[in-house]
């Protein structure tokens, strides 16, 4: 079994360290020091490159923007700092050394948000892989533990933790170009049932238009929905219910409350009614095509690696298309792989140790044509 989460502090990394997918982790490395400058020209220009359009065939993957956060490791194996790399497809890449306490997310157009803390202060920002820069987003004496970029690339959604206590202190929402913040969620409440929060992630619904606040125990999760329009918020906590894997139109598709992968996937439709959509998983993601939402999801049989693509709604039966090749595996979204690249609608990346990278190659998942992708510059 694979441990679905390699790190608990700092991004989850999607747990492939037992099958030593995890490769960027190094031990001791010297990193550059490199220090984007600002982008200059505010929120507006920022949110102008944040509303690039996605590419629309495999062909035009060249030119998206693209990063990934590797761990870095001292001599005793302790967690010492985070490399980020990050570029656009094609190009060389650039490289910057943070702290323990970092994430990435994206890409929104040619935006990617890096959140970093020093231990005194955390500070959020709109890196512009193309120019080369970045927009300062936040500065704030709390920690923020994690950030989304908002569909209309306008606003920024944050979770903090108290700096002393590490407790909850809720969803944050602020303009794009900076600026206060407002509270939109209040802290989740303790529930036994769950035990302590070791992990929050934030995504979007597959729509667009309800925010995904995900906080995981040991095994069981809770999922809040926002709805930015109206304010609403739908709360699902249910300890039989593990990671969050999407949601889409009434529908929330998670992992079970498993330990790791393998493991069943769930689709909770709005009365709290749960089938399970796929009974043995690996890697998994939802996506939006041409036919409507489609859960993608590995089965793995030793060294041989399936692709199974499953109606979250459970209206049609699984569809089994050509396996990609030994060694590749289904790139996860951003939040669960700390890493992101943008691919053409209907379409899935996979690669040797699931991100973008080496070696990648798009599946069409409507009838499993894989088309080879230029390496990434490293």
């Amino acid at each position: 079994m694979e441990k679905r989460w390699l790190l608990r502090v700092g991004p989850p990394i999607v747990a492939l360290s037992a099958l030593g997918l995890v490769a960027g982790a190094s031990a001791g490395a010297v990193e550059e020091r490199w220090e984007p400058p600002d982008c200059g020209g505010g929120g507006n220009r920022t949110a102008v490159v944040a509303l690039r359009p996605a590419p629309r065939a495999p062909n035009e993957i060249r030119g998206e923007s693209w990063f990934r956060l590797d761990p870095v490791l001292d001599a005793t194996g302790t967690l010492a700092g985070q490399r980020l790399e990050i570029g656009v497809h094609g190009r060389a890449v650039r490289r910057m050394a943070l702290p323990p306490e970092s994430f990435g997310a994206g890409p929104y157009g040619g935006i990617v948000l890096v959140g970093s803390d020093d231990g005194r202060r955390s500070v959020l920002r709109a890196m512009d892989a193309s120019a080369g820069c970045a927009a300062l987003v936040a500065r704030e004496r709390s920690v923020i533990r994690r950030a989304v970029l908002d569909p209309a690339g306008t606003t920024v959604y944050e979770f903090r933790v108290d700096r002393a206590s590490r407790a909850d202190l809720g969803v944050w929402r602020r303009p794009l170009g900076g600026g206060p913040a407002k509270r939109v969620l209040a802290p989740l409440g303790d529930d036994d049932r769950f035990g302590r929060t070791f992990s929050t992630e934030l995504s979007w619904s597959v729509e667009g238009d309800r925010l995904a606040v995900a906080q995981c125990g040991q095994t069981a999760c809770r999922v809040r929905l926002l709805e930015p329009a109206t304010g609403r918020v739908r709360m699902i906590a249910r300890p039989d219910l593990g990671e969050l894997v999407g949601v889409t139109a009434d529908r929330v598709v998670t992992y079970a409350a498993c330990r790791g992968i393998p493991c069943p996937i769930l689709s909770t439709d709005a009365d709290g009614l749960t089938e399970v959509v796929a009974p043995t998983a690996g890697i998994a993601r939802l996506m939006r095509t041409d036919d409507g939402p489609r859960l993608v999801h590995e089965v793995v049989t030793g060294e041989r690696v399936e692709l199974h693509v499953v109606d979250p709604a459970g209206d049609r039966p699984p569809v089994e298309i050509a396996g990609p090749g030994d060694g590749l595996r289904l790139a996860p979204d951003s939040a669960r792989g700390a890493a992101g690249l943008r691919v053409p609608e209907g379409w899935a990346l996979l690669a040797p140790d699931a991100r973008p990278g080496a070696s990648a190659v798009l599946v069409r998942i409507a009838d499993g044509t894989a088309v080879s992708i230029p390496e990434v510059t490293r």
